[in-house]
């Protein structure tokens, strides 16, 4: 279920039962370091041994995503397509396949977690004011 088919109350509901599960693997070092590597082919690379750099890198991420976090995909996959974790556990791949798809072509829940963590990346902390007693 994309996040624009929702009404408001059910969207910002929705918004709050997906925070924790993304925070969880956001805030994941091996996490961050699989995803975060560039990928940068040498000048020699074509786009064959490029597409192979790319595989190697998903090759890190995809187990660090669904060992350490299938409890983290499962919880995002019951709360968007309304079934239980259970569910979303004993469904056909395929099915699981479409909904992370999904999940990955919707623009509106992608634009929402990405505007919110350039925000928290970018936004500094407003300075402490001086204590009365230290002056």
């Amino acid at each position: 279920m994309k996040l624009s088919e929702l009404s408001t109350d059910r969207a910002l509901d929705v918004l709050c039962e997906l925070t924790p599960y993304i925070s969880n693997i956001a805030s994941d070092e091996a996490m961050v370091s699989a995803v975060g590597k560039i990928v940068k082919p040498a000048d020699d690379t074509n786009i064959y041994g490029a597409g192979l750099m790319l595989v190697e890198r998903m090759g890190e991420i995809i187990p660090a995503l669904l060992r350490a976090h299938r409890p983290d995909v499962y919880g995002i996959l019951s709360v968007l397509n309304e079934k239980s974790v259970a569910d979303i556990g004993v469904q056909p791949v395929r099915e699981t396949i479409r909904q992370v798809r999904e999940v990955f072509q919707d623009e509106d829940l992608l634009s929402f977690f990405r505007s919110s963590a350039r925000q928290a990346q970018t936004v500094p902390s407003a300075a402490s004011a001086s204590s009365p007693t230290s002056a």
